[in-house]
């Protein structure tokens, strides 16, 4: 962690390096949307299901393959899903936004814990 100035708009990216302007964002939380009730994740072999269904092109397999990789591999990022309406705030937990690269970074009690140093 680090001791990065929680709230400041104008600091350096924790992982560009940059020194740019930063959006703040809350978080809200809004229940699990899979059947199972846990989160999804598309990992081992279905990945690679998905890797080879022809039922997608190849450009959107590969973007959808990418997404997972991402996401298996730990990243925190933005992303577009679907529309959520939800009284659900998550306290305590914000999320910074460089505008020089477009990294998430997260916040835990005014501490930066995404991405560690």
């Amino acid at each position: 962690m680090t001791d990065a100035p929680f709230g400041e708009r104008r600091f350096a990216c924790p992982t560009c390096g940059e020194t740019a302007d930063h959006v703040w964002l809350n978080a809200y939380a809004s229940p699990v949307a899979n059947p199972d009730g846990v989160p999804l994740r598309i990992a081992g072999a279905g990945l690679e299901q998905l890797r080879a269904n022809p039922q997608f092109p190849p450009e959107v397999r590969e973007r959808k393959v990418a997404y997972w990789n991402r996401v298996n591999g730990g990243e925190v990022f933005l992303d577009r899903w679907a529309p959520v309406q939800t009284e659900l705030f998550v306290a305590g937990m914000e999320l910074s936004v460089c505008l020089a690269c477009r990294a998430t970074a997260v916040w835990l009690g005014g501490k930066r814990v995404y991405p560690a140093d």
